[in-house]
């Protein structure tokens, strides 16, 4: 790649959630793409999962999308019926987040793919970067985990959507609300959790800030059956990619209680097998499919944001704390 500068070199070190493009002394463009194959069986949920999905970008930054392109990968032998029904999905989205639908691009494929390229704007002091989380900061996580272990077990037959509705559901629900409730509130840092996993996304927040993080295991969120699943070895390859590739990171607290994160080895009960290891552990790895916000908020503003997001209707639990530490550790407690 081209050597980037000004905003676009720090965005791409600290791997934020969109670009960001001043376009005048007050105001932004904010810009992404995202679009991915089905994890579920129904068209107009796929539809509605991956509009929700690539607008979740957007509100990570502070920014309220604009307008919206759709892409489309189809086979040609496929009833375009059901491509309608996917693009049905996706338009509910768009509109429903008030931006506009500004036509897209198909192409025959193989096998279906859909998604949306966004463009939001902000004014710059609106713009919430995953940089900047400070030791002391609450971590609220909006959305449960799990939907990705869910969509492993129908796609192994082994659960069926009706079974999976709810976190289907909650997926799809847009994250402006719980983005309305980090602009009132003020919060130091955002992002949103999809593919690398809870562990993943807060990896790169800490990273960005240059700080280490605590997770309570025992207040994660998760959608009925998860760890039932995980338990029976139901996921997909991704949930095993990440936790081999964020290992590094993992500390556990000592006898003592305090953590060792003094480098050196990973600390001993999160470097066995995968198929060993605990269920809960192994949901911070699980790639979420439009999952919630992760917000790093100062801790006198915390009951005000559990506040808000409760009345904007948003999920809200404090999952750790950013603390002191190597950068990008995560001390796993519980």
């Amino acid at each position: 790649m081209p050597a980037a500068t000004g905003e676009f070199a720090r965005l791409l070190e600290t791997h934020d959630d969109a670009a960001v493009v001043p376009v005048a002394d007050d105001l932004c463009l904010v810009q992404t793409v995202d679009f991915f194959t089905p994890i579920v069986d129904t068209p107009l949920w796929f539809g509605r999962l991956a509009a929700a999905n690539a607008l979740s970008d957007v509100y990570a930054m502070g920014a309220r999308p604009l307008t919206a392109m759709n892409l489309v990968a189809w086979p040609s032998d496929l009833d375009f019926g059901l491509l309608g029904e996917v693009l049905r999905g996706g338009m509910e989205k768009v509109l429903e987040a008030g931006a506009e639908l500004a036509g897209g691009h198909s192409i025959d494929d193989k096998e279906p793919k859909y998604g949306l390229a966004v463009t939001g704007v902000a004014r710059p002091d609106e713009i919430v970067y995953n940089g900047g989380a400070e030791p002391g900061d609450r971590l609220v996580l909006t959305k449960r985990l799990g939907i990705g272990v869910l969509a492993s077990g129908l796609k192994n037959g082994i659960i069926s959507e009706e079974a999976m509705m709810p976190a289907i559901e909650e997926a799809a629900v847009l994250n402006a609300a719980a983005a309305a409730s980090m602009a009132l509130v003020g919060v130091h840092a955002c992002t949103d959790v999809s593919g690398f996993g809870l562990a993943g996304h807060l990896g790169e927040m800490l990273d960005a800030s240059g700080v280490a993080a605590a997770v309570h295991l025992a207040a994660l969120p998760l959608h009925d059956g998860v760890l039932d699943l995980i338990a029976r070895e139901v996921y997909a390859g991704g949930l095993r990619n990440n936790r081999d590739y964020l290992l590094p990171r993992l500390h556990e607290v000592g006898p003592a209680g305090a953590a060792d994160m003094a480098g050196g080895p990973v600390a001993g009960r999160f470097a066995g097998p995968v198929g060993e290891q605990d269920p809960v552990v192994l949901a911070l790895f699980d790639p979420q499919t439009s999952g919630g916000l992760l917000l790093a908020v100062a801790p006198e503003k915390h009951a005000l944001l559990l506040d808000a997001l409760e009345h904007a209707g948003s999920g809200a639990w404090t999952v750790g704390e950013v603390v002191a530490g190597p950068t990008g550790a995560l001390v796993l407690e519980g």
